[in-house]
């Protein structure tokens, strides 16, 4: 069975030039500073975009302008001797909650870019070609360069749960290059041994999964 690696934003707080969840809070928070308590970030998040929401405007615009602060926020995430070494090991597939792009920074070389997606991030991945072999980044709860896909609120997370339910039961649908696609339920792929890795939902049926940087609270 092959491994694979999921990691999430414990790696990024090594870096020097760390982005602060706090202070990127903070940021979203605009005039309207008040603290956080034991509020998990998604409540956070939550209760921020109630404050400037103006019902006038859509909600949605209203949520895709944050999303885009903290899409500038981010980009300035660096790398460190972590994402370093763990570019280095023998593995294909790597899975991450983080946003941003500190694991590809490590490994020096541009991307090929796999999603169609524009909010869910099921199918959301980037490829790197070496030397040796292929390496695949998912970003599992979206990425900075679609703000739209970043996962923040209840709403976003209960409709990726919703997702994955229907790729479990194999009536996920999706379009690929103007024509439909589906995928077999997972029943069916585990009595086959045979997994069509359309998703990274297929990584956890099919590999090893070693985790590193995540703390699995509550906003995770």
């Amino acid at each position: 069975m092959q491994n694979t690696v999921l990691f999430g934003n414990g790696i990024n707080r090594l870096s020097d030039d760390a982005v602060s969840w706090n202070d990127l809070l903070d940021k979203i928070k605009g005039v309207n500073k008040f603290e956080n308590g034991n509020l998990p970030n998604t409540m956070v998040y939550e209760r921020v975009f109630m404050e400037k929401h103006i019902p006038e405007h859509s909600q949605k615009a209203d949520e895709v302008d944050i999303k885009n602060t903290i899409a500038d926020a981010m980009k300035s995430q660096g790398s460190n001797e972590v994402f370093e070494k763990l570019v280095s090991l023998d593995i294909n597939n790597y899975l991450t909650t983080n946003y941003d792009y500190a694991f590809e920074k490590a490994l020096k070389i541009n991307a090929q870019k796999l999603s169609t997606e524009d909010i869910y991030s099921l199918r959301r991945k980037r490829e790197y070609n070496l030397n040796k072999n292929v390496k695949y980044l998912w970003s599992i709860h979206g990425e900075i360069e679609h703000p739209k896909s970043i996962m923040l609120g209840l709403d976003h997370y209960c409709g990726s749960v919703s997702k994955i339910e229907s790729y479990v039961k194999g009536t996920y649908k999706h379009i690929v290059d103007g024509k439909n696609q589906s995928v077999e339920p997972m029943s069916t792929k585990l009595k086959k041994s045979s997994y069509c890795f359309t998703s990274w939902i297929d990584l956890f049926f099919s590999s090893n999964i070693h985790i590193i940087g995540l703390s699995l609270d509550y906003s995770e």
